[in-house]
């Protein structure tokens, strides 16, 4: 595992989760900003994509995120605040 490209992905799901809290909240006053809606498509698209290309590589950020349909595997693996920085 290249430790350097796992924390720029880290990197980029943290942004991008920024970036959707935040035009949602925006959306929460202003829900009819059908620019602000574009970018909040956008930005949430991003996110899951990078989220899935994280669990792929490195394992599941959150249980919800385990890939196995056999065996529940969240417990088998390092936590995600346990792995390398």
């Amino acid at each position: 595992m290249n430790s350097s490209d796992c924390r720029d992905l880290r990197q980029k799901i943290y942004e991008y989760g920024f970036a959707v809290v935040d035009v949602a909240l925006f959306l929460d006053t202003h829900p009819d900003d059908t620019e602000a809606l574009a970018y909040y498509n956008e930005v949430r698209d991003k996110y899951l994509e990078y989220r899935k290309l994280y669990a792929m590589k490195y394992g599941p950020l959150n249980m919800t995120e385990v890939l196995s349909e056999n065996r529940f595997t969240w417990i088998e693996q390092r936590l995600p605040w346990e792995r390398e920085v």
